[in-house]
């Protein structure tokens, strides 16, 4: 290895900070320091002249390691990195430090310990530069090519605009049809036009023009080459790694072979089965062999293997034409390699029989908004007539009742965010209709927040519809009238009222898919607590998962309307887009290692990481070692911070650098009052200090900083270190515990602080010693609150003058 040799540049900010800080102290301190051979003194270094300077003393072989000082580290860090590379040096061997945020400016008012502070950061960026060693780039291979999970709205437009892109597509639904509940809802508001429309592709497909929106079935996008859509299809296994999946799809039989079928109907004309219509909510009956109307894709019919009677009967075989009919296919399993999956199951409606006071599926007069919805529609099972189904007759007065089943503590506590909505174009729908019908509505809150979504609540309101304030009690049935009544309080007018109907229109809570909790299993990613899948960041990163190269879109994430799922659906292809455009993936190699020789077989890490980038692997037929995936390693630390036997480092953040730049922050003081290490993440910790400094609030310059990657990292010894080096108080400032930039980081090192104070508390040491702080951005005044606080404690505490030996 070459001797190492540190070069040190010292930003004073145009003279801006020798005002405060003493640079011609600190300039001739830093060349003492064993390892520097290299100073340099300027204005600034992440550009111009300084950072010339900067690149000859590389390019000359005067230095290879780099620390620098800089005044602007977040803006002047890429620039820098990316200038030293150039020169030859690996950017892994710099080291930054802000000497205004960090020093100058929270400590104007005491420039001699500004000072004695400063030269501590720089000898604790020394003494870690020393240690640094460089890190390479990886590149892993990535599949062009992506699977789309769910044929609704948000899975059709994210697989048509994956296709566009050039992508390899396949696009599997598990039921005999496209369309998802868009097929079934009729129209959508607040436009009120078709509901099952998605963009055109914009690929050449022949005779097909690009208006705003298309029809499914004159969209043309079946017919893009490079997509591959599978009905009646299911994921049952995935396996491999971000950019190269192995999935396994399950075919069930469709029992009508797509090429031949021509749609004569000959076959359900004499198939004797009849069975409750589901899509159209078993408001009338269809065949055994059927397809529904109007057609999505594909355009072909398909046989319920669950009633279908086979060769029993075969009248269909008989009867058909074309010879489409094969009742002897079979499931079968498809094994397809991706690059990227992106999952759009979407959702469907709480069971309402749940709630037994409502009496659905019990009075059937009593329906939910889907059925609604089937009514109003002219395909639907009534022809577009709204009927009460005990007796088919039309239904004159409808009441509708929201939240059925939401923000009810009893079953699901959310908002489903459409319902309210739903529910209005649904009273429009059939007051424009009939207007002579009379519609009441009974709420707990009107919730309009999109686009035009008031006009159209006031629009309701200026046809008649009437709006109750109040959740109803209970729905009974009058028998003499065969009626149904429904029960609220207006909370308005203060009144019981007793509301007659000849049908009760429920509006469910919206819940997760079948089967999204056994996907998200078998994909390998998380759900939330109300079963929908977890986004990366609901604020920022709403279609990514944790995983990468799993996406989400659409209703998978939570209810959502029209326009909201097809932004998801163009957002999630974009980020696959992004993740495989160059056939592969490139990242730095800031990732665990793992020493075998330590390594104890004791299974913690594996457990422990957030990205399930450690697994098990047997060695010497007997024994089992950890092992690191370094493309799904986010170089967090937990697993280091977890390992009881030290047998993780970071690659980019040693146990030895720790330890090297702790003792050399404690080493200098420069005032009378206690000194306090102050371990930040480096991400929203750091930052509330960066914002601290950002708005000159004052804190006390016996307060040091040191950057870890998460504070997860942390082991409880290392904490007792801090003691022996030299610190009087120690404060770990990490990310909010729910907010966590790496998600449990914050969490487990809440729990070993608080081991520690148990510790100290036996060593005879005071447990207020030792603070843990969780922060953000703009919480920079209450870093400087707690750094007070915390020297304010530590003298009344009086000095700690030996710990554990020391």
């Amino acid at each position: 290895m070459d001797q190492v040799q540190v070069g040190v540049f010292l930003s004073d900010g145009g003279n801006q900070l020798t005002k405060i800080l003493d640079y011609n102290a600190i300039t001739e301190f830093v060349k003492k320091v064993a390892g520097v051979v290299f100073v340099a003194r300027g204005s600034e270094f992440w550009r111009g002249q300084g950072l010339q300077t900067m690149v000859d003393a590389i390019r000359e072989g005067k230095v290879n390691r780099v620390v620098v000082a800089e005044t602007l580290p977040k803006l002047s860090e890429v620039k820098i990195a990316n200038a030293i590379e150039d020169a030859g040096l690996n950017h892994y061997l710099m080291e930054f430090i802000d000497l205004k945020d960090h020093c100058a400016s929270p400590h104007q008012k005491t420039p001699s310990e500004a000072t004695e502070k400063a030269k501590a950061m720089l000898l604790g960026a020394i003494e870690r530069a020393k240690l640094l060693e460089p890190l390479e780039k990886l590149e892993f291979p990535a599949l062009k090519s992506s699977l789309v999970v769910g044929g609704g709205i948000a899975g059709m437009q994210t697989a048509i605009d994956l296709a566009d892109f050039g992508f390899e597509v396949s696009l599997i639904e598990k039921e005999p049809f496209l369309g998802g509940l868009a097929a079934q809802a009729g129209r959508f508001f607040p436009t009120d036009d078709c509901a099952i429309c998605i963009q055109s592709p914009s690929s050449d497909i022949k005779t097909i023009t690009h208006t705003s929106r298309k029809c499914v079935y004159r969209s043309g996008f079946t017919e893009i080459p490079n997509l591959n859509i599978l009905t009646n299809s299911r994921v049952v296994a995935v396996e491999g790694v971000p950019g190269n999946y192995k999935v396994t799809v399950e075919k069930t039989p469709r029992y009508v072979d797509e090429d031949k079928c021509v749609q004569c109907d000959l076959c359900t004309a004499v198939c004797p089965v009849e069975v409750p219509d589901e899509h159209n909510a078993r408001l009338r009956t269809r065949k055994a062999i059927y397809i529904n109307v109007p057609h999505v894709h594909p355009p072909t019919y398909v046989i319920d293997g669950s009633v279908c009677k086979f060769h029993d009967c075969a009248k269909c075989v008989d009867i058909c034409p074309t010879k489409a009919v094969d009742l002897d296919q079979r499931s079968e399993k498809v094994t397809m390699s991706v690059g990227s999956i992106i999952v759009a199951t979407g959702f469907k409606e709480f069971n309402s029989s749940a709630i037994k006071e409502y009496h659905y599926g019990e009075y059937p007069d009593v329906v939910t908004n889907l059925e609604l919805a089937r009514m109003i529609d002219g395909f639907g099972p009534t022809g577009g007539v709204v009927v009460r189904p005990s007796n088919m007759k039309p239904a004159k007065k409808i009441v509708m009742i929201q939240c059925v089943g939401s923000r009810d503590q009893r079953y699901k506590p959310y908002c489903s965010s459409i319902c309210c909505m739903i529910s209005i174009k649904h009273a429009t729908l059939i007051k424009s209709a009939y207007p002579n019908s009379d519609i009441t509505i009974c709420y707990i809150d009107i919730r309009t927040t999109g686009r035009e979504h008031e006009y159209y609540y006031e629009k309701a309101r200026e046809m008649g519809i009437k709006f109750v304030k109040g959740r109803p009690t209970e729905i009974l049935r009058d028998p003499e009238k065969g009626k149904l009544i429904v029960d609220v309080e207006d909370a308005l007018l203060s009144r019981f009222l007793e509301l007659e109907a000849d049908l009760v229109v429920l509006a469910p809570a919206m819940i997760p898919a079948d089967g999204a909790k056994k996907l998200a299993e078998i994909i390998g990613i998380e759900t939330e607590e109300d079963g929908f899948f977890k986004e990366y960041n609901a604020k920022l990163r709403p279609t990514e998962t944790k995983l990468k190269g799993v996406y989400i879109a659409g209703g998978a994430t939570f209810p959502k309307d029209a326009p909201t799922t097809s932004l998801h659906a163009h957002s999630a292809a974009m980020k696959a887009v992004k993740f495989l455009h160059t056939g592969k993936i490139v990242k730095d190699q800031r990732t665990a290692v793992i020493n075998e020789d330590y390594c104890g077989d004791c299974e913690f890490c594996p457990v422990t990481c957030p990205y399930g980038a450690i697994t098990l692997e047997q060695k010497d037929g007997e024994h089992f070692v950890a092992k690191v995936s370094d493309l799904l390693c986010e170089g967090c630390g937990i697993c280091v911070g977890t390992c009881p036997q030290n047998a993780i480092e970071l690659r980019h953040c040693r146990t030895d650098q720790m330890q090297a730049q702790m003792k050399a922050l404690m080493s200098i003081n420069g005032t009378s009052k206690p000194l306090v290490l102050a371990i930040c993440c480096s991400e929203c910790g750091h930052a509330a200090v960066d914002s601290s400094g950002m708005a000159k609030m004052e804190y006390p310059a016996n307060v040091r900083v040191m950057k870890v990657p998460c504070v997860g990292i942390l082991q409880v010894h290392q904490f007792l270190d801090a003691f022996k080096a030299g610190a009087q108080g120690v404060m770990v400032v990490g990310c909010k515990i729910d907010g966590c930039h790496y998600e449990v980081g914050s969490q487990k090192t809440e729990k070993k602080v608080e081991l520690t104070k148990i510790l100290l508390k036996e060593y005879g040491v005071e447990p207020e010693r030792l603070e843990m702080l969780n922060m953000v951005f703009i919480e920079g005044d209450k870093f400087a609150e707690a750094a007070q606080m915390m020297t304010e404690r530590l003298e009344k505490l009086g000095s700690l003058q030996t710990f554990g030996g020391s």
